[in-house]
């Protein structure tokens, strides 16, 4: 991670959570952050994402699924404001789903969404999946409250 990411953010230090998920995803492929609202657990799930893309790599390197489109726009906003030259889309109900598609044409390195709305996308060959490399779940216990959970498929 660059220190420029910071300054970007006008982020003079990282706080432990922080700094514990970075290290944490030097050692392990799988990582739950356990960290209340205004933590700075955006940060510390976008810091290690940072570090693990690859600027000579092409498609979609990591998905972060969100349950709201506020959410997602926070994360994008947050992501965009890092400076880190990445392409990053956003992808949401009531969002027009021609401009998504037109946005997707050229994969972006970091695609944030709900997950109806990144279904629909997968479903029609507008996201190619072979290229994630990361997954998010941010606040993943509000995106099934409320639906009845008929299947679950873990990839890996």
């Amino acid at each position: 991670m660059s220190q420029k990411v910071l300054e970007n953010l006008k982020i003079t230090s990282l706080n432990d959570m922080q700094l514990a998920s970075i290290e944490a995803a030097k050692k392990a492929n799988d990582i739950i952050l356990l960290s209340p609202t205004g933590s700075g657990k955006t940060l510390g799930f976008l810091l290690p994402l940072l570090n693990q893309m690859d600027k000579n790599k092409t498609g979609v390197q990591a998905l972060i699924l969100v349950p709201s489109r506020e959410l997602a726009l926070q994360i994008e906003q947050v992501f965009k404001q890092m400076g880190t030259g990445f392409k990053v889309n956003c992808c949401y109900g009531g969002h027009s789903t021609r401009t998504e598609k037109h946005n997707l044409e050229q994969a972006p390195a970091l695609l944030i969404g709900t997950p109806g709305r990144i279904a629909f996308h997968i479903r029609n060959k507008y996201v190619d999946t072979s290229t994630i490399t990361s997954l998010v779940l941010d606040e993943f216990d509000k995106a099934l409250f409320g639906f009845i959970l008929k299947s679950l498929i873990v990839i890996s």
